[in-house]
């Protein structure tokens, strides 16, 4: 699921090819910025259905159950529900991780680590490089990819499935991701507004998207510039080693690069 990821869709998306998967979907629900005419004109040795998303609620689970069903249709076995600003890797290239995963193992745990921008992030236009420190430890939650059954459903967040009546948050592990979730203040204020909009549409819990629903009272009430200090606060970096933060760049577009390509 994308919505005005511009600045990453394409590096996410030929990451992906990149680790060997067969075949990717993603749903546009209404980009402004590009992001649909940029995968409009990829050209990849996976298979790539672009499909249309057109409504603002976000309810995740659902559309992300759906398009599992749609990879599991095309003949998809495994299934990894990837968000547009994370990088995935394993072991090994990630599809031949998952397919030499033993027969009883339905779930595969993803640790996920965050990176933020700092003052001494590296000149390059890709996120994915420039982006190069990240925190110590990796988030509390991790995701999962899974092999797909009739039936499964996407825990909200991609957390964890619901096989048969068990929400399966994977006992195997071995996959991690580095996750870019705001990478400029321009692009965290129109991450902000377009995730406060979609949970103004979106019947669940106020719990559910609690924080884009507190960017959405802010920009109401402060405008852009109480978005900018948030960023500048809580996902901007001025000395990031005294923060505890670690210079580790992201494993991107790694096999492309051992075969002597461009990155």
């Amino acid at each position: 699921m994308v919505k005005d990821e511009a600045d990453v869709i394409e590096g996410a998306i030929r990451h992906m090819s990149d680790e060997g998967v067969a075949g990717i979907i993603v749903a546009d629900n209404g980009s402004t910025d590009g992001t649909r005419e940029l995968l409009e004109k990829l050209d990849l040795p996976c298979e790539l259905l672009l499909v249309d998303d057109p409504e603002i609620a976000y309810y995740q689970s659902r559309k992300m159950t759906r398009l599992a069903e749609q990879a599991a249709e095309r003949g998809a076995e495994w299934i990894i529900p990837f968000d547009a600003d994370e990088l995935w890797t394993a072991s090994d290239r990630l599809g031949v991780f998952l397919d030499q995963q033993p027969a009883d193992v339905h779930v595969v745990r993803a640790a996920l680590t965050h990176h933020f921008c700092t003052a001494v992030d590296c000149d390059d236009p890709d996120p994915f490089r420039a982006m190069e420190w990240r925190q110590a430890r990796p988030a509390d939650l991790p995701k999962v990819a899974f092999r797909y059954c009739p039936g499964v459903v996407i825990q909200p967040g991609n957390h964890a499935v619901k096989i048969g009546e068990q929400w399966q948050p994977g006992g195997q592990t071995g996959l991690a991701i580095r996750h870019f979730p705001y990478r400029s203040e321009s692009q965290f204020i129109s991450k902000a507004r377009n995730g406060a909009a979609a949970y103004a549409e979106t019947v669940l819990p106020e719990g559910i998207g609690a924080h884009w629903r507190q960017y959405g009272l802010i920009l109401e009430r402060q405008g852009e510039e109480g978005l900018r200090e948030v960023f500048r606060q809580h996902f901007y970096y001025l000395a990031p080693v005294e923060s505890g933060m670690i210079r580790d760049p992201a494993p991107y577009l790694r096999w492309q690069a051992l075969k002597g390509g461009t990155p």
